[in-house]
């Protein structure tokens, strides 16, 4: 799938947190950059705060490469 604003794949760990923080039953995505300019932060703090989520075990986040 890819970002509906700029139209770069969208990375696994951006579609779970997307899931995870967003809505459950969201439809659409942004990649990691997208997503960070939405909630006016950083790349590496969405990354932090996935590798969070799976390190307490939510299993959006097993078996994603970071």
């Amino acid at each position: 799938m890819n970002c509906v604003d700029c139209g770069k794949p969208v990375e696994p760990v951006a579609a779970a947190l997307t899931t995870k923080i967003v809505s459950p039953q969201a439809t659409e995505f942004r990649c990691l950059d997208c997503l960070a300019k939405v909630f006016s932060t950083s790349r590496e703090r969405l990354l932090d705060a996935a590798r969070a989520y799976r390190d307490r075990g939510c299993l959006r986040f097993q078996g994603i490469k970071f």
